[in-house]
């Protein structure tokens, strides 16, 4: 994975399991950012782990993938 120089890695490492299981549930960046009503730039910009993602939009989030996978967790999500 590229990292520009100044990334918190903790950030990126943290960050990487969203993406997984956006893939694994079908999500592209940008059909998930539309379906939390965030623009395409901020969604990335929070999967990337340079911004966070707020507690509503981890419910949310936590919702559309228990629909698609299966139930899920905050921590399986964001923290594993």
């Amino acid at each position: 994975m590229y990292t520009k120089e100044g990334d918190n890695i903790n950030s990126i490492l943290k960050n990487s399991s969203i993406k997984r299981y956006r893939q694994f549930a079908g999500y592209t960046q940008k059909s998930l950012s539309s379906e939390l009503n965030i623009p395409l730039s901020t969604y990335r910009q929070k999967e990337q782990g340079r911004t966070s993602f707020s507690d509503n939009e981890k419910e949310k989030i936590k919702a559309i993938f228990s629909r698609k996978i299966g139930r899920v967790t905050i921590d399986d999500i964001f923290f594993n």
